[in-house]
């Protein structure tokens, strides 16, 4: 993202924290076939005493997820002080830093895991591509990604994000565009989804699984 790109989501996310926490504080806006999505990531993920890295964690609602599921030796970044704090709070013991996605404080093939869950929603093309080589240096050979976002082509924008006066700039993507990124990268991806829209929803929703080579 560009630093005005980048300044605007930190922004938006720091204005919206609480509600975002309120609205949004587990998986309830997931769909069966994305907590099977999520089902099939927690079961490829290697046996390691590596961490598995939320990328993106927001208020920590996955990190909550993944240690309800009996996942454990997680790790979490986000963008956003005020998201942290809210992810702080509810995930005790867990180790949370604010970070970008396209530069991530840790060292090269440090984690076992990683789950990026609409993380990328707010990240042209051209970011996601750095975000996801930068996800295959911190991941160990081996170790499985997925990644969720909003699926389609363009841009969308929603004003007055979450009841507040504040704009929110979407990305959409292609799950094929995204699983070329990955296989660049050095992944080998396992598996793309892809859903029409429910409920709510203004756009289709696209999953990615990967392995790191």
């Amino acid at each position: 993202m560009s630093d005005d790109r980048t300044s605007a989501t930190r922004h938006l996310y720091d204005t919206v924290a609480g509600t975002y926490a309120e609205v949004l504080p587990d998986t309830r806006a997931e769909a069966p076939l994305d907590l099977g999505i999520l089902d099939q990531f927690i079961a490829s993920l290697p046996d390691s005493d590596l961490p598995v890295l939320d990328a993106g964690c927001g208020t920590g609602r996955m990190l909550r997820h993944l240690l309800a599921r009996g996942v454990s030796s997680l790790i979490g970044v986000d963008l956003s002080s005020e998201m942290i704090s809210y992810a702080r709070a509810s995930t005790p013991g867990v180790a949370i830093e604010i970070a970008d996605l396209r530069a991530l404080p840790f060292a090269n093939a440090s984690v076992r895991a990683i789950l990026c869950w609409y993380a990328i929603i707010h990240s042209p093309l051209s970011d996601v591509a750095i975000i996801v080589r930068e996800a295959a240096r911190v991941l160990a050979p081996g170790g499985p990604i997925v990644l969720g976002f909003q699926a389609g082509v363009g841009e969308r924008v929603v004003e007055g994000a979450y009841g507040h006066d504040v704009p929110l700039r979407g990305v959409l993507h292609q799950t094929e565009a995204i699983a070329q990124l990955l296989v660049e990268a050095g992944f080998d991806v396992t598996a793309t989804v892809d859903r029409a829209p429910i409920g709510t929803e203004r756009s289709a929703q696209g999953f990615v699984l990967a392995r790191r080579r």
